[in-house]
C-alpha cells in the first residue's frame, strides 16, 4: 500500500505533513500532494512555496503540485462565451437555492485521481486526510475502491487548538486557511478578516462576483454571497454566518 498525504496547505495538513516526516505517526507518506486549483489566497501559493522548500532541505522530501485547468479563469471564460462549457461553483441563485457544485470534483480530486493512478502501479492508496477531532464529522469512504481515507489526526485526538499552539511554539510560519479565493461557502468572519487583510485579493473575488451575475443558461441572478448582494456591498458584520469558521481546510470537501 502506498501512503499518499493530501496536501491542502491549511493548519491541518500541513501539520500532519510535518509532524509525518518526524515520525510521531506509524507510517510515513511516501508522497505529500497539492492539488492547486489555481484560485487560492496567495498567502497559500506563499506558503506552500515555503513549506516545499523547509521539508527538501530538512527531510529531503519532496511536495508534489499538480494541476490541471484554471477554476477562476474558466468559469470567467464560461460566463463571458468564450467556453461552451465550465464546472460550476455553488453559487447562490437569486430565486433561491444554490447550483449544484461541480469544482471539487473537477477540479480537486479528478486531477488527484488521474495522478494517484499513474504513480500506484496496480497498488492501493492510503490516502492521508488533515481532518481534526472537531472535524470528525467529516470522515467517510473514498467510495473509489483502490483508495482507503485515513485521518490520523483524529487517531492522536489531536484538535485545531493543538495544532494552532503546535506552530506557535515551533517558530516555523503558521499557514493560514486554505480554501478558494471565490468560494461561497466561506464565513462571513472569513470575509470580514479577508477584506481587510488582503484588500487587492478581495477585490479580485469583487469582480468575479460581478462576472458570474448572469449565467449562460438561467434566468436567476448568481451570487457568492448569500445575501444575494454584491459581494463589495455586503455587510459581513451583520448577515449570520451559515458555516463554522472551524473549518480552516479545504480537503476536497470544501467545508461541507
Amino acid at each position: 500500500m502506498i501512503n499518499v498525504l493530501s496536501l491542502g496547505a491549511g493548519k491541518q495538513s500541513s501539520y500532519m505533513l510535518l509532524r509525518a516526516l518526524d515520525g510521531y505517526f506509524d507510517s510515513k507518506p511516501e508522497y505529500a500532494i497539492f492539488s492547486d486549483v489555481g484560485c487560492e489566497p496567495q498567502y497559500v501559493y506563499d506558503f506552500i512555496n515555503w513549506l516545499k522548500d523547509y521539508v527538501k532541505a530538512k527531510y529531503d522530501f519532496d511536495i508534489i503540485i499538480i494541476k490541471g485547468r484554471d477554476l477562476m479563469q474558466d468559469t470567467e471564460d464560461y460566463y463571458s462565451g468564450k467556453n461552451r462549457c465550465g464546472a460550476s461553483i455553488p453559487a447562490f441563485l437569486s430565486g433561491g437555492g444554490i447550483i449544484r457544485r461541480q469544482c471539487t470534483y473537477e477540479y480537486k480530486i479528478a486531477p488527484m485521481k488521474r495522478y494517484l493512478q499513474k504513480i500506484r502501479k496496480g497498488e492501493r492508496i492510503k490516502f492521508w486526510i488533515g481532518i481534526s477531532l472537531d472535524e470528525i464529522q467529516r470522515i467517510r469512504e473514498s467510495g473509489t475502491k483502490y483508495i482507503e481515507n485515513y485521518y490520523p489526526l483524529i487517531d492522536k485526538r489531536v484538535t485545531i487548538d493543538s495544532i494552532v499552539n503546535w506552530f506557535n511554539e515551533s517558530g516555523l510560519p503558521k499557514p493560514g486557511k486554505s480554501a478558494c479565493l471565490i468560494c461561497p461557502f466561506h464565513s462571513n468572519r472569513y470575509w470580514q478578516r479577508f477584506k481587510k487583510e488582503y484588500p487587492d485579493e478581495f477585490e479580485k473575488a469583487c469582480k468575479f462576483d460581478d462576472t458570474i451575475r448572469v449565467h449562460p443558461s438561467l434566468v436567476s441572478d448568481l451570487y457568492l454571497h448569500r445575501s444575494l448582494k454584491p459581494l463589495r456591498e455586503v455587510d459581513f458584520s451583520f448577515q449570520p454566518s451559515l458555516f463554522p469558521e472551524l473549518i480552516e481546510e479545504c480537503e476536497g470537501l470544501c467545508g461541507l
